[in-house]
């Protein structure tokens, strides 16, 4: 539903999703424009605990009959979805103006859906095909693939559609009934479009709620009757989900926060296009994704051309509202992100640190969450803005002297999300990735172009659990059954 402003913007008035049925609340929460704070964009429902008790019993009762569903059948409903997504209009302009990213950021993740449709149907067969593992004189003993159960998906509010199609898409694929919980940050473009394309699927099999920590998210965690929670967060909210489900030992996917590294070999050319690939690497949506780089080491002789790349290829960035075609990084999304990259970049440059900020902002940004984004040099190793995520655009350049010094550096957090080395030498980089602790470590690549839904994701030490993407995190979303027959 939308309602006219006096901006001439729509207004969205977010509606949760019960059972088939949409849900207003009795309260609303207000979503304002992060780059424009005086612009409401849209109000979403408060729900109550009863409201979520609702959900969960339509979302049990639904799933006894999906699960019994054709897989074939099953995938083909959800790909019908993705077409019943692209009939949906203005959902990039929605995202931009709750979210902040520039257009293009915006239109990519909503495409992502039907990416994520796509990869995960050319492999849903491998649910289908029951597993023998012995098969001799004694009988069989053969592996199944049953689903999970009721489903919490937890998105989070950088990403909020595309990491909320990343854990609806393989768990309805699966067979399971999801409750999905977008972020209050981001709320509007998740509830219009699940919202939108529910009625693809049987009532109760996809649900969207959303409410305070205290009514909503912390019970959903809780709840006796989900089976599974698979949540995209930080790791503080990650440990809060574990500590939650263990009364009921659920199944838990998490993927939490990232320190992600880019080790530059000393084979490496610095010129403009690893500049920008670097750049890409660690700015996408203002440097808020869990996946980008976060600092960079380079060999100490190539220190000073390097960060001269940098600061070049950085002049042309245009600080601004998404929605104008000339910006080329928004703001931050909300006040507190932008005050803590404030307070980290500050606290730098009190220790000794010296911030270079590139770029010009553009027109109205005076009422936004905008930074200019910002190359630090000379950044002690053991500040917060080397060793925590700064999420935002502020990015130190570290020289080392040896490569077992750097990959000490590298090493040396207790998150693990993913990691990059760059070079000439492809093989060389291959070598070196594997000392890496890291989910994924990329050879002259990184961050969201690096991805791909065919290949397994997930991060090591604390940076999360479990995979999603591949067939691993299809398989995420169901139960090992074993049918054993064998008799001494």
């Amino acid at each position: 539903m939308t309602v006219p402003t006096e901006a001439g913007q729509t207004q969205i008035y977010g509606r949760a999703l019960i059972d088939g049925e949409f849900v207003d609340g009795t309260a609303r929460g207000e979503v304002r424009n992060p780059a424009d704070v005086d612009e409401v964009v849209g109000t979403y429902p408060l729900l109550t605990r009863a409201d979520l008790d609702r959900a969960v019993e339509a979302a049990t009762r639904a799933q006894k009959k999906w699960r019994k569903v054709p897989i074939a059948e099953r995938v083909r409903i959800v790909q019908e979805s993705a077409v019943a997504l692209t009939k949906i209009e203005g959902l990039p302009e929605l995202l931009t103006r709750e979210q902040g990213k520039v257009m293009w950021e915006s239109s990519f993740e909503i495409g992502y859906y039907e990416a994520i449709a796509d990869a995960y149907g050319s492999f849903a067969s491998a649910l289908d095909d029951p597993a023998p593992i012995i098969d001799d004189t004694l009988g069989t003993a053969t592996v199944l693939r049953r689903p999970v159960g009721v489903v919490a998906a937890i998105a989070p509010w950088n990403y909020p559609f595309a990491l909320a199609a990343l854990k609806v898409i393989p768990a309805l694929m699966a067979g399971c009934a999801v409750i999905l919980k977008p972020s209050p940050v981001t709320p509007l473009t998740t509830l219009k479009a699940f919202g939108a394309i529910a009625g693809v699927f049987p009532p109760g099999v996809l649900n969207v709620v959303i409410g305070s920590d205290e009514e909503v998210s912390a019970p959903l965690l809780a709840h006796p009757g989900v089976r599974k929670i698979s949540l995209t967060g930080s790791t503080a909210t990650g440990r809060i989900a574990v500590s939650a489900s263990a009364a009921t030992l659920k199944n838990v996917t998490l993927e939490l926060g990232g320190n992600d590294a880019a080790l530059v070999l000393d084979d490496a050319e610095i010129d403009g296009d690893l500049c920008a690939s670097l750049l890409s690497g660690a700015f996408p949506t203002s440097g808020q994704v869990c996946v980008a780089i976060k600092r960079v080491y380079v060999p100490r002789a190539m220190y000073e051309t390097l960060v001269e790349g940098l600061l070049t290829e950085l002049e042309t960035t245009v600080v601004g509202n998404g929605l104008d075609s000339e910006t080329t990084m928004g703001p931050l999304t909300t006040a507190r992100q932008k005050e803590i990259v404030t307070g980290l970049v500050d606290s730098a440059e009190r220790a000794g640190a010296e911030v270079h900020r590139r770029g010009v902002m553009g027109a109205d940004t005076e009422r936004g969450h905008f930074l200019l984004p910002a190359i630090l040099t000379g950044t002690p190793e053991s500040h917060d803005l080397v060793q925590t995520e700064q999420f935002g655009p502020a990015l130190p350049i570290q020289p080392y002297d040896t490569l077992e010094e750097a990959l000490e550096l590298v090493n040396a957090t207790d998150l693990g999300l993913s990691a990059s080395v760059w070079t000439s030498d492809v093989e060389r980089g291959a070598r070196v990735a594997a000392e890496i602790e890291a989910g994924t470590v990329h050879v002259n690549n990184h961050g969201l172009f690096a991805m791909d839904p065919r290949v397994p994701f997930g991060g090591i030490k604390q940076s999360g659990l479990g995979t999603e993407m591949g067939v691993e995190g299809l398989l995420a979303f169901t139960e090992q059954r074993v049918i054993n027959t064998r008799t001494l």
